[in-house]
């Protein structure tokens, strides 16, 4: 259940865009998590790539989209208001490391399956839900996911959360920070601190 939780979660960090479908206005959003999702899963089924080289493409470009910014001032809760701006330059850097050097790695080793949609729904400012199933090539059962997309300024969609097997993770990583931060006074220095021991081991 683990395992599926993390790749799930990092299928919506690092999807490989070809130049033709680099600007995500010219997809609906079923389109756009059909296309990096299937991306994903070849990247993942292709036994001509060692895992260094999953692990490389994956991390180069899982900024393409994310919404790195809006996810790493929400896991922060009623605490983002206590990051100054020398922080958060520093602190939203931590968060994409983290992702990348973290996530990535356990990513690359998973194995490739079957997608489909299954519905979205538009929810205004809270986003648009897309409801789809992955069925992996190594367990009988797929497993539904829930995409929450959010549209940019400019059109683009970025993906700001996966809800896998009821767990939405942008909002579990927002409790387990909001969690340490409680207990440290609100130190968002800590936070980083703590982040960066992660990251070093």
């Amino acid at each position: 259940m683990i395992k599926k939780i993390l790749t799930l979660f990092v299928l919506s960090l690092f999807i490989p865009f070809s130049s033709v479908l680099s600007d995500s206005r010219i997809l609906s959003p079923e389109g756009y998590v059909t296309y990096i999702t299937q991306q994903t899963l070849d990247v993942l089924g292709n036994k001509n790539k060692s895992t260094d080289e999953k692990v490389d493409n994956i991390t180069d470009i899982f900024l393409s989209n994310l919404a790195v910014r809006e996810i790493s001032l929400f896991v922060l809760g009623p605490y983002r208001r206590n990051l100054d701006s020398g922080q958060k330059t520093e602190y939203i850097n931590l968060i994409k490391r983290f992702v990348s050097e973290i996530y990535s790695i356990r990513l690359a080793s998973f194995p490739s399956g079957d997608f489909s949609i299954l519905n979205s729904t538009d929810n205004g400012r809270s986003g648009i839900i897309v409801k789809t199933t992955i069925q992996f090539s190594d367990d009988p059962n797929p497993t539904k996911i829930d995409w929450r997309l959010i549209k940019k300024q400019d059109g683009d969609f970025k993906i700001f959360d996966l809800r896998v097997v009821g767990i939405w993770m942008a909002q579990e990583q927002r409790s387990t920070f909001t969690s340490f931060l409680s207990k440290n006074n609100g130190n968002i220095d800590k936070l980083m601190d703590r982040l960066k021991k992660q990251l070093n081991k």
